[in-house]
């Protein structure tokens, strides 16, 4: 399984999983989703530090449910005491790194396939509003950026089944052979091909 995930800490925030099996092995294991890293983070940024969130959810028959303020509910269920400890509210910090100034609260994304890391970043967002946990723009946001790396993973799966075609079809290799090519030299064949 693929598995977009974000955490504030050990708190996930938000994830999305979709079926690794439906590409293929060559696909699977030379993921790279770089150039999409930045513009996600630019986006989790923004939507983690709104003023305002939606936090309603519609259960039919003209009713409604607050996500955000059941949690409040179910904390003020425990003694005064423990209640300020059971709150979200994750402090921002301040990190000198040269001559660059780093404010906010500290949050990771991850891409993962099974529980291996593909790729993780941290990252820090100013003003973070710990409503956004419960919020339909922070779901939406989190399934928006798992999509894009799910289009970037089918085209580059696209690209590698023609690259398998003209392999089977113009080398003549069996799909064994190619399976068992490393990066470099399956390239490095597509070159030659490419050049004739």
């Amino acid at each position: 399984m693929f598995r977009f995930s974000l955490y504030q800490e050990n708190v996930l925030l938000g994830e999305k999983v979709f079926d690794a099996d439906q590409f293929n092995p060559f696909t699977r294991y030379s993921i790279d989703i770089r150039d999409i890293l930045p513009r996600a983070i630019t986006k989790l940024q923004k939507t983690l530090s709104r003023r305002s969130y939606e936090t309603g959810i519609d259960v039919g028959n003209g009713k409604g449910f607050d996500l955000a303020g059941y949690n409040q509910k179910m904390i003020n269920l425990y003694p005064k005491e423990y209640r300020e400890d059971m709150r979200y509210n994750p402090q921002p910090i301040v990190q000198q790194i040269e001559e660059k100034t780093i404010r906010g609260v500290e949050c990771k994304i991850g891409f993962y396939i099974n529980d291996k890391p593909i790729v993780e970043r941290i990252f820090y967002v100013d003003g973070f509003n710990p409503i956004a946990r419960w919020s339909y723009e922070l779901t939406y946001t989190v399934i928006e950026i798992a999509n894009s790396i799910w289009a970037k993973i089918l085209t580059n799966d696209v690209k590698n089944m023609w690259d398998d075609y003209d392999l089977i079809n113009i080398k003549g290799l069996s799909i064994n052979q190619i399976r068992e090519l490393s990066p470099s030299k399956r390239d490095e064949m597509l070159r030659r091909l490419r050049r004739n």
